[in-house]
């Protein structure tokens, strides 16, 4: 049951994945917005889904061991007059063949245990797959924030320069500064512009990133608003980030399921050696009229007994037990992965919320100092090179304090990754 409402859930709504754009173009999306869009269009959750519905598939092909099995068989057979028969020349033989297995040593329950225990592997692999989506889309959200507010710097920065520019013009013109205060204001104006270009294609490039992320075009045309949500996550203990990891990541309740399809697949092999019983019945006429008087039927039971493939079936419950084996040691390996990305994860936070704490005094900082190099300069105390230097570390201490806002955003987002933590968009499956 629990599979059924996740491909129904699944069905529902990737119902329009195919549907182009989704109506984004020229529309403000917010976060919420972006990663359901996500969900719905990018091309991954289609391909994982596909895989789930094979693998149901399967079950059904599995239960067909219960049931019976017939096949119908009719021919038709031209002899020569030359020829003695005991037919004449024309025979007709037609025949129904029907089985039914009585007993298989568990083969056919264990078969569908085994293709059961796969398909919550690879439902989990469905789920893994929108983690993934939800971690890309938000990444690369938090990423179009960070460049828009790395454009608005650089473009600031290119307002104050341009001032400062004009400032030393007319302070030179009336003798108050020597001309090289102007040029080292046109060189700084100059970078600036430059620093602009370079923000605002790193802005249009990050864009595009976030498109592919939600799957659509990249030349789609859209904007991103933020309500701050997220941007400054609650930070927990390592070991309650690592226990939830324990209890939610879909990577590792995937790698137990397939460690019980594993043990259903030894079962069903071990069933090899093992006699089965069958019920065969057949029904059927041999006429030289294709609607003949006398009929026949037989009925009887077939017992299987496996001598000489014991060999072979010990060599596959071998290798059978080999890649449990193998599948018990993948999960310690994702476990350990799992923990390792838990405080990778944790640790970049917990340093991005450290980071910012200092980018915001040292703002605080720049300013001030900006506001009196600035005084300096306008009453002719100070010099040209104060005021730049004082403009320099003022765009470097904005862009540190955007880096490190952005990165707590961008960080918390691993870590929800990391411990499986579930979004509103995955809660409603």
């Amino acid at each position: 049951m629990v599979v059924c409402t996740v491909v129904v859930f699944l069905m529902l709504f990737n119902a329009d994945a195919n549907g182009g754009t989704d109506g984004i173009e020229g529309k403000t999306l917010t976060l919420k917005e972006c990663v359901s869009i996500g969900l719905k269009q990018n091309p991954l959750t289609e391909m994982s889904l596909q895989n789930l519905r094979a693998a149901q598939e399967r079950v059904g092909e599995a239960w067909g061991g219960y049931y019976p099995s017939f096949k119908l068989s009719s021919s038709y057979t031209f002899t020569s007059q030359q020829e003695k028969t005991t037919l004449g020349p024309d025979a007709y033989d037609t025949r129904f063949f029907a089985r039914q297995t009585l007993f298989d040593a568990g083969a056919t329950s264990d078969l569908v245990r085994s293709i059961r225990h796969n398909i919550t592997a690879l439902d989990y692999e469905v789920k893994k797959t929108a983690f993934d989506i939800v971690l890309n889309v938000k990444s690369a959200f938090y990423d179009v924030l960070k460049k828009r507010d790395l454009f608005k710097v650089s473009s600031t920065a290119l307002t104050t320069t341009e001032r400062h520019l004009a400032q030393s013009k007319e302070l030179y013109k009336e003798g108050l500064a020597p001309r090289s205060d102007v040029i080292k204001s046109e060189v700084q104006a100059s970078n600036a512009r430059l620093d602009v270009i370079k923000a605002e294609n790193a802005f249009l490039s990050a864009k595009a990133n976030l498109a592919t992320a939600m799957g659509q075009p990249v030349t789609t045309d859209f904007n991103v608003i933020s309500h701050d949500e997220g941007l400054l996550p609650i930070m927990v203990p390592l070991k309650d980030a690592i226990a939830v990891a324990y209890d939610q990541r879909p990577e590792l309740k995937g790698s137990r399921a397939r460690i019980e399809s594993a043990k259903a697949n030894i079962d069903q092999t071990k069933s090899g050696l093992y006699p089965n019983l069958s019920l065969d019945a057949s029904y059927g006429w041999q006429q030289d009229e294709f609607s003949p008087s006398g009929k026949k039927w037989n009925i009887g039971l077939t017992i299987g007994i496996p001598i000489f493939e014991q060999f072979t079936v010990k060599s596959k419950i071998s290798q059978a037990a080999a890649n449990l084996a193998g599948l018990k040691a993948s999960e310690t390996q994702t476990i350990r992965n799992i923990e390792l990305e838990v405080q990778q994860a944790w640790l970049y936070l917990k340093e991005a919320m450290e980071r910012l704490d200092v980018t915001r005094k040292t703002l605080e900082q720049a300013e001030e100092d900006m506001r009196v190099s600035e005084g300096r300069y306008k009453e002719g105390i100070g010099n040209i090179l104060e005021v730049l230097d004082a403009q320099t570390a003022l765009t470097q201490a904005r862009t540190n304090n955007v880096v490190a806002l952005y990165d707590i955003a961008g960080t918390g987002a691993k870590l929800d990754r990391a411990i499986g933590k579930k979004t509103t968009e995955e809660t409603n499956k």
